[in-house]
């Protein structure tokens, strides 16, 4: 850990950014050729190969099981959206790793399935939730600073490697939900870990082997962001905002979402979450913990328009 720690004090984090303003069709609809371009656009500018193909390639194995770990918690209007994982699935397949091997997962069937997602065992992407029959949390209690709990099998036995895919959301307790607090959809006891701004639950749970390993790429889908009254939907503080990130470093990826919240929320004449005692606490610790940067200075942010 202390090697670790040295070598995140010394590089910097790429997140990639690409935005539409048309993306975002009107009527909660997408324009799925426009993200079909971002996914394109944020995936080369990721790479440190040729081609985003070449690079899923190098970030997952061939016998890798790949769970792709999605929010559905805000229901229709605020979740990770179904059009974007199709995307995504299409793009890896493309690039030579079959749909078969895509897990598509989150808590609950009933949510998964609420805003527009297929439940399937068998044919690729499966997708299903940790309250699948058959499926349920590991008998093995995992621990780490103040965490203890039991994971999702879907992670812990399913799963050799995954993609994050959460939406970002202002919190009413954590300040956002990003990258790292989505995996509080990981573990069978999260209400337990709100207290203080969620710190340092967050960075805790985010250092378990069996996520901090795991984890081979981030996305957070920021085409609608709800930058106040969060995390359930209230359509009066969510916005279009037609953009995705892109990035393998969570916190830095949740420094940016932070960023992005708090303009959303200066744009609107609202007071900003630190000036309300909501500023993400979680984010300095995780980066403490050496998960990541939140240093802006150490965060390379790349914008590009599709």
């Amino acid at each position: 850990m202390t090697e670790y720690l040295a070598r995140m004090a010394n590089e910097t984090s790429l997140v990639i950014k690409v935005s539409s303003p048309l993306v975002n069709s009107g009527d909660g609809a997408i324009d799925t050729d426009i993200l079909y371009q971002m996914f394109e656009i944020g995936l080369n500018a990721l790479s440190d190969v040729d081609d985003y193909p070449e690079y899923l390639r190098l970030l997952f194995a061939n016998d890798d099981v790949i769970g792709i770990k999605v929010n559905t918690l805000g229901g229709r209007g605020m979740s990770t959206r179904v059009e974007a994982v199709d995307i995504l699935s299409g793009l890896m397949n493309e690039s030579g790793i079959s749909r078969k091997k895509h897990l598509i997962w989150d808590r609950h069937d009933w949510e998964l399935k609420a805003v527009g997602y297929t439940l399937s065992t068998r044919k690729g992407p499966l997708c299903f939730g940790t309250d699948h029959t058959g499926v349920g949390f590991s008998n093995r209690l995992v621990s780490n600073g103040k965490v203890g709990g039991l994971l999702s099998k879907i992670l812990t036995d399913y799963c050799s490697g995954f993609i994050n895919f959460p939406v970002l959301k202002d919190h009413g307790v954590a300040g956002i939900t990003c990258a790292l607090k989505n995996h509080y959809g990981s573990i069978h006891n999260p209400n337990k870990y709100h207290d203080n701004g969620c710190d340092p639950y967050i960075a805790d749970l985010n250092s378990l082997e069996q996520i901090r390993t795991r984890q081979r790429l981030i996305i957070v889908d920021c085409l609608k962001v709800q930058f106040h009254g969060g995390p359930a939907y209230h359509p009066k503080w969510a916005t279009d905002y037609g953009a995705l990130l892109f990035g393998t470093d969570p916190v830095a990826i949740d420094t940016v979402g932070y960023g992005i919240v708090e303009d959303l929320r200066r744009n609107a004449g609202i007071e900003s979450l630190k000036g309300l005692g909501r500023e993400p606490i979680y984010l300095k610790r995780a980066a403490q913990y050496g998960l990541g940067n939140d240093d802006l200075k150490k965060i390379e942010l790349k914008e590009f328009a599709a």
